[in-house]
């Protein structure tokens, strides 16, 4: 079934409306947001039961089925691609299959909409870190082709031509732009980030402002704008042509949930305008959240969904942090000039703020790194975010039709003047010196939590709505204290996939790798640095020999290819020393931080001679000669029964903290094997 922390992000939209509406003196919404959680737990389950359950079944089993490519990435061999297929039906009988997408990583080169005639060998998805992410994707299953799949023709559905459509419209946008300028446009106007460069998406994430290479509300509320007035000729069919053009909006950019949630709250807005009734945020939102989570039981785990609603949280609650500061209307032209800068000052802050306060939790729990200048990033790039979107859409549009060309080529460079000025934003906002937060999760959390009870008892004693202002000081003095707290302190991190694992320690802003396996071990190893605000590591030493993929860039690196067998060397980066000795059937890595050791080994490392360390990193193969305390497994082997020691085991990943001479912690994972 699913995990309980499925159901927060879903839950949390009807607890704050039960909250807010309690607040409003509305006592009826706290009585009813108890029973749309359980109504939304009663989805969840027979959602699971209807859709996951069926896939499931499927594990283990061989099929010949017709599928249906998803999506497609290039993959590791050439003419191969990483595709997500759809399984329509069984070739032999034709009988419906069930409606779940299978991971396979080695597959003929391919487009989406294609169709194959597939011969697959189904399995469980590995329980690592990107578990529940696959099953938020609606991949249930991975699968390996036993035979050369078939063409079987093309799709007919109305998505994938939406898909073409919109890599269309992103190559209009960027025509006539450089690439890093073209990619943040083409990405702001249609959502196709296939252009965006690695350094760009850097420096944005970095910057915390990410959100805005992603289409989102901001663009759906530069529609509300144009179309919301009530007043005036033909007002009505305004509202029919902004529900139009919304309805195109979200199916341009794949219905994701940033899109979904501000989509349904538009068209409930404009549906509203022609009933001339109003619309409720909350409510909005919580039919979003309902909608989304009926494409599938595990919707709620999708980091995107969980994050967009935590922001969309914040800025309500913002607004009505502000609703007893702004002045009536009556009362404009009466107010002081100092109240009224006070008003426009707090206005343009606080949604900024609560938005960062709001998804901090997510962000931790979710492993994601945490910038520190989120709030002056925003506030300077927003200004111009708008208008950058609206020259990209009009370029986008404009470069279907022949005789528009000028006016295209004009507003794709009005648009590129502006995403070089956002592209400045973030490289200059990324290289401050708080652009990344290494903070501790749990301790960070706990200060989350002790604020919004800080928050609560501020309300209770009738401040109201100020009291919301307790949150922001008492979450930068926990912060602040907790990297106090933590200076010193060494981090080991169990990364990569469960037959070749990665180990990164990290000490006060430096770290050390010791790597193994290929791309997207790299790749993990580069997102785990990030989140701890290492741009670069010190050190990477590679174990591997006749590699044919780069390692992850470092100010070093050290190969074990390049040493002579037997061959010793010692590395010192604060108080971890690092020993790598080359052996005839593999290589051996001793990290020593201040007295406990970790040895990584790569192959059998026999060393002659019985090495004693405390802890040892394992993969498929059993080490010789190494007597240890615990290992550290990501998945379990036969041999590992064998030895007499503790074995840690830990399929996401496991983190070891060591405080020098205080304290050793194993994170992640559990002392019980599968």
């Amino acid at each position: 079934m699913l995990p309980p922390a499925a159901f927060l992000p879903l839950a949390a939209v009807f607890v704050c409306a039960g909250i807010i509406g309690w607040a409003r003196g509305r006592h009826g919404y706290h009585c009813v947001f108890p029973l749309a959680i359980l109504t939304a737990f009663a989805m969840q389950c027979i959602g699971f039961t209807l859709q996951a359950q069926p896939a499931f079944s499927l594990g283990g089993r061989r099929i010949d089925a017709l599928a249906e490519v998803v999506s497609a990435e290039p993959g590791f061999a050439e003419d191969t691609a990483r595709v997500c297929l759809r399984l329509l039906e069984t070739t032999d009988s034709g009988e419906p299959l069930p409606h779940a997408l299978v991971s396979v990583d080695v597959f003929p080169d391919c487009e989406e909409g294609q169709r194959f005639r597939v011969v697959l060998r189904l399995e469980q998805l590995e329980k690592d870190e990107y578990f529940y992410s696959s099953l938020a994707d609606g991949v249930y299953l991975q699968g390996e082709c036993v035979e050369t799949p078939e063409p079987a023709g093309q799709s007919g559905s109305v998505l994938y031509a939406f898909r073409r459509f919109q890599q269309r419209f992103a190559a209009n946008v960027a025509r006539y732009l450089p690439r890093n300028e073209g990619g943040v446009l083409a990405a702001m106007a249609s959502g196709d980030k296939n252009r965006l460069t690695e350094d760009v998406i850097e420096n944005y994430r970095a910057a915390g402002i990410s959100h805005l290479l992603v289409v989102s509300g901001l663009h759906l509320s530069l529609v509300c704008g144009v179309f919301g007035a009530r007043t005036g000729r033909f007002w009505r069919l305004r509202a029919v042509t902004a529900i139009a053009v919304v309805l195109f909006m979200m199916a341009l950019t794949g219905f994701s949930p940033s899109v979904l949630r501000a989509g349904i709250g538009a068209l409930i807005l404009h549906l509203g305008s022609l009933f001339l009734r109003s619309a409720d945020p909350l409510t909005s939102m919580g039919l979003g959240a309902v909608l989304i989570s009926l494409q599938g039981p595990y919707a709620v785990c999708d980091i995107a969904f969980q994050l967009s609603f935590a922001a969309a949280l914040g800025v309500v609650l913002a607004g009505e942090t502000l609703r007893p500061l702004r002045p009536n209307e009556e009362e404009q032209e009466a107010v002081p000039l100092r109240q009224h800068l006070c008003y426009r000052g707090a206005a343009l802050l606080l949604p900024t703020v609560f938005a960062a306060l709001f998804t901090l939790p997510v962000q931790l729990l979710g492993g994601l790194s945490v910038s520190g200048v989120t709030v002056l990033s925003n506030l300077l790039a927003l200004p111009a975010a708008g208008c950058s979107v609206v020259f990209g859409m009009l370029a986008g549009v404009c470069g279907f039709v022949p005789w528009l060309e000028f006016a295209a080529r004009a507003f794709s460079l009005l648009g590129g003047l502006l995403a070089k000025y956002l592209n400045g934003v973030a490289a200059l906002c990324a290289g401050l010196p708080l652009a990344q937060l290494p903070l501790p999760r749990e301790y960070t959390l706990i200060v989350l939590a002790a604020s919004a009870g800080a928050v609560f008892c501020a309300w209770r004693l009738g401040f109201k709505r100020r009291a919301w202002l307790v949150a922001p000081p008492l979450v930068v003095l926990g912060v602040v204290w907790a990297m106090a707290l933590e200076q010193g302190t060494v981090e080991i991190a169990v990364l990569g996939s469960a037959s070749s694992p990665c180990v990164v320690t990290v000490q006060e802003g430096q770290a050390v790798v010791v790597f193994r396996g290929g791309e997207a071990n790299a790749e993990q190893v580069r997102e785990y640095l990030e989140s701890k605000g290492v741009s670069r590591p010190e050190w990477v030493i590679d174990l591997r020999t006749g590699a044919s993929s780069t390692p992850p860039e470092a100010i070093h690196t050290l190969s074990v290819e390049d040493f002579a067998v037997n061959q010793a060397q010692t590395l010192s980066v604060c108080d971890i020393m690092t020993t790598v000795i080359r052996l005839q059937k593999g290589s051996l890595v001793v990290l020593d931080v201040a007295g406990c050791k970790i040895a990584v080994p790569s192959g059998t490392a026999n060393t002659g001679t019985p090495v004693q360390v405390d802890f040892a990193v394992t993969s498929s193969v059993e080490p010789a000669n190494l007597q240890v305390e615990t290992l550290i497994a990501r998945k379990a082997y036969d041999w590992q029964t064998r030895r007499d020691c503790d074995v840690y085991y830990a399929p996401r990943g496991a983190r070891l903290l060591i405080r020098p001479g205080r304290s050793a912690v194993l994170k992640g994972g559990n002392y019980a094997l599968q």
